[in-house]
């Protein structure tokens, strides 16, 4: 390896993040401001973009999908795929789940007006759905949460509930990428667990490599690892 690659690459880091503790830890205020800044990451920094770009080369020629959304938070990104399938005169649904009770009711006001969308509580690593539910199975920036065996264990239930294909996004992790949302969370916002949860975020997300050796571990095939601006990779396969 060599020293370009060794400055440009932290160590990965472990340990929870805030919003990973018990919600008794902070409050209703702190939890919306951090979601609304999680918006403003995906909509301002690429995220939506990304999603879109994979999702719509998955379905192509499709007049209708199913799609399970698993970290759903604000249901932003469900809101998103929603207005992109109308524009296209695609039947979508779409389930999003998140395992926190609050963040599910703030994801309801997000979602008013757009019966496409349900809306549940799961634990994305022991869905509470059958074999092949859903045609795609999405997860967006959640990875990074768990250590190699949750992340091995949570895609190998995306495999389990879909029939078509999946899409995978999170951080590449870098200085680079670090000192910038460092920089951008202090800008842009006073919240202190997007503060805090930001750059660690960024330092505890994985390297190509890594991600495609957790990929392999979990049983999955066909797929791809693409790197996109502002640091994302998109893992994204189809199940055979």
């Amino acid at each position: 390896m060599s020293n370009r690659r060794l400055t440009l690459t932290p160590q990965r880091r472990s340990g929870p993040e805030l919003l990973d503790l018990p919600a008794e830890t902070y409050c209703r205020e702190e939890l919306e401001g951090s979601l609304a800044d999680i918006r403003s990451v995906n909509r301002y920094l690429g995220d939506l973009r990304a999603i879109l770009k994979h999702l719509s080369k998955k379905t192509a020629g499709r007049s209708a999908f199913s799609l399970l959304d698993i970290a759903t938070g604000s249901a932003d990104i469900p809101v998103e795929i929603a207005l992109w399938a109308r524009r296209n005169g695609i039947n979508a649904s779409i389930t999003g789940v998140d395992m926190n009770p609050q963040t599910i009711e703030i994801a309801g006001k997000m979602c008013v007006g757009f019966p496409e969308i349900t809306l549940a509580m799961a634990n994305g690593l022991d869905l509470p759905f059958s074999d092949k539910s859903f045609d795609f199975v999405l997860c967006s920036k959640t990875m990074h949460h768990f250590g190699d065996e949750g992340v091995v264990r949570l895609i190998r239930e995306m495999l389990r509930v879909a029939k078509g294909g999946y899409i995978i996004m999170d951080m590449r992790r870098s200085w680079i990428a670090c000192a910038l949302i460092w920089l951008l969370t202090r800008i842009f916002t006073r919240n202190r667990l997007t503060r805090c949860d930001g750059p660690l975020s960024v330092l505890k997300a994985f390297t190509d490599e890594e991600l495609k050796a957790l990929a392999v571990a979990s049983g999955a095939k066909n797929f791809t690892i693409v790197r996109e601006p502002f640091w994302l990779l998109v893992l994204t396969g189809d199940v055979r």
